[in-house]
C-alpha cells in the first residue's frame, strides 16, 4: 500500500520524530528532578529522574500520536507545526512538599520550562552553526518549532496535559474525570486540528511562542 510517503519524507520525519522524543525525555527529567529536589522522592523512588527514555515512555503519546501527526497529520497542514505527543505522566506526591500548592506549580511548569531553555540554547547554538553549516543550523531551527509546539501545549487543559493536571490539583476536575477524558483526547485532539478556526488559532499561538527564539537565532545568525 502506497502512503505517498518518500524515502526523502521518511528520513526527514524520523528526525524530526528523534528530536521531539529527546525534547520529551528532557521535560519529564527535569520535572521528577525538580519534583525530587523539593523533597518529594516519588519519581525517584518509580525510577523516573533518569535520562534513560523507556521509564517516560507513553506508547499512544510518546510513539503512536507523534508518527501519526508527523507522517500523516503534518502533511494536510501545510505550514503549520502541529503534533500531539506527551510522556508517562511523571509521579507525584504534593504532601511531601514544604509547599505543597506552590512546589507542586512548579513541578507542573517544569516542562514548559525546560521547553523555553531548550528553544533558548538551539536559538544560540543554531544561530552560531549559521555562519558553518546552514543545513545543521537548520535542525535548530526545528528543536525551536518543536519546543514551541510543546509549550502551547503545556497551556492546554485537556488531559493528560500539564494544563489539565492543575485543573485536577485545584480541585476543577476529579481524578476519575481527568482519566476519562485522558483516554479520549487523543482522538478529539486529531479532530479538532482539523477544525479551520482551531487550526489557526494554534498556529497563531505556535508563532507568537515561537518568534522571540527565532528573532535571536536570525540575530546571532546575521
Amino acid at each position: 500500500m502506497d502512503f505517498g510517503i518518500t524515502p526523502a519524507d521518511l528520513r526527514a520525519g524520523l528526525i524530526f520524530y528523534l528530536l521531539l522524543f529527546s525534547c520529551l525525555v528532557l521535560r519529564a527529567y527535569s520535572q521528577a528532578w525538580l519534583a525530587d529536589r523539593l523533597g518529594d522522592p516519588t519519581p525517584r523512588d518509580e525510577g523516573r529522574v533518569t535520562l534513560y527514555p523507556l521509564p517516560h515512555l507513553d506508547l499512544l503519546g510518546s510513539v503512536i500520536l507523534p508518527l501519526i501527526c508527523i507522517f500523516f497529520l503534518q502533511p494536510r497542514l501545510g505550514q503549520i507545526n502541529f503534533f500531539l505527543a506527551w510522556t508517562n505522566p511523571v509521579p507525584i506526591n504534593p504532601v511531601n512538599f514544604k509547599n505543597p500548592q506552590r512546589h507542586y506549580l512548579f513541578t507542573q511548569l517544569g516542562g514548559c520550562g525546560m521547553s523555553v531553555v531548550l528553544a533558548l540554547l538551539s536559538a544560540v547554538v543554531g544561530g552560531i552553526s549559521f555562519h558553518y553549516d546552514q543545513r545543521f543550523a537548520e535542525i535548530f531551527g526545528t528543536l525551536i518549532g518543536i519546543n514551541a509546539m510543546l509549550i502551547v501545549l503545556d497551556m492546554l487543559p485537556v488531559p493528560p496535559l500539564p494544563g489539565a493536571m492543575l485543573l485536577r490539583h485545584w480541585g476543577f476536575m476529579s481524578e476519575e474525570r481527568f482519566w476519562q477524558v485522558a483516554r479520549w483526547s487523543g482522538l478529539v485532539f486529531m479532530i479538532a486540528i482539523n477544525i479551520p478556526p482551531i487550526r489557526t488559532a494554534l498556529g497563531i499561538l505556535i508563532a507568537l511562542v515561537a518568534l522571540p527564539f527565532g528573532w535571536l537565532f536570525e540575530v546571532i545568525a546575521r
